[in-house]
């Protein structure tokens, strides 16, 4: 009988053990660990490196815009970026989780991990970032050669959509710069003109608040996604396009045409063709009864 109690204890202890480990009681002792704190100049940071699971990108500085470097070359989407560094300034780390590399991977500090590597004048930091915290506030992460991986007051997130980090402008022609536009669709061509104070629609008055509508869509005009498949030279014969005129004495314009359920633009100049979802084709080439409230 005292054997099976034995036995039933020691399976007991050994279970209580096993939950211990998990939970990370073994690795807890705030008493004597040195919690460092982070003091990242992000208003100085010149480059982000951003190692995600299965790419990576580089971000550079410009005065004050950022533009992206790999995987590829353009602008980068300002927003994404700036969202990611004021995220990180104000993050503190909390506490010691662990320092064991075994058990890395119970806090997210794995392959699933994005590591930020940050640049600027005299210094740089590696920041090792789970997607995962003790709550929705919070996350875990490894600073640099540090083996400790801390729970942070803060959350940051690193978008894992590469696209999200790409500039979706495709132009911006201002508001009230815009004094004609000739639409070409593949069943007709029409011409919309400002003449004193009137929008025309070929040579008739037109609806002045849907005109203006339209015109706005192009201040900006920003894309859902990219046609990195799709060279912009498919698009020198195009289904649609706009020429537009500008009070500065400026001309822009844009050429479409359907692709994979979608549509793929671009803008005059640009070495990217741009995906936009299919239910905006008439909105942004729209049939001239539209504009003239037929």
């Amino acid at each position: 009988m005292r054997q099976k109690q034995t036995l039933v204890l020691g399976g007991t202890l050994v279970v209580l053990l096993g939950i211990a480990w998990i939970s990370g009681v073994f690795d807890r002792n705030p008493s004597n660990v040195h919690v460092p704190e982070l003091d990242l100049p992000t208003s100085e940071i010149t480059q982000i490196s951003v190692t995600l699971p299965d790419t990576i990108l580089t971000l550079e500085r410009r005065s004050l815009r950022w533009f992206m470097r790999e995987p590829v070359d353009m602008p980068a989407d300002s927003a994404t970026v700036t969202r990611l560094l004021n995220e990180l300034g104000d993050m503190s780390l909390n506490n010691r989780a662990t320092s064991n590399p075994d058990r890395y991977g119970i806090y997210g500090i794995d392959s699933t991990a994005s590591t930020v590597s940050l640049t600027w004048p005299g210094g740089a930091e590696d920041i090792v970032i789970s997607r995962q915290g003790r709550d929705y506030l919070s996350i875990y992460v490894r600073i640099g050669d540090d083996p400790n991986v801390y729970s942070t007051k803060g959350r940051v997130t690193v978008n894992q959509d590469m696209d999200r980090w790409r500039d979706r402008q495709i132009l911006d022609l201002g508001i009230g710069t815009v004094m004609s536009a000739r639409v070409t669709r593949p069943d007709h061509s029409y011409e919309v003109s400002l003449n004193n104070g009137v929008w025309m629609v070929d040579g008739q008055p037109g609806d002045s608040l849907q005109v203006t509508n339209w015109v706005r869509r192009f201040a900006p005009l920003s894309a859902d996604g990219f046609f990195d498949d799709i060279p912009v030279q498919v698009l020198a014969d195009p289904s649609y396009r706009i020429d537009f005129s500008t009070n500065t004495n400026t001309t822009s314009s844009v050429q479409a045409m359907p692709a994979e359920s979608a549509i793929a633009i671009t803008s005059g100049g640009s070495q990217f063709t741009y995906r936009v979802f299919e239910n905006r084709l008439d909105q942004l080439f729209p049939d001239p009864s539209s504009l003239t409230g037929e």
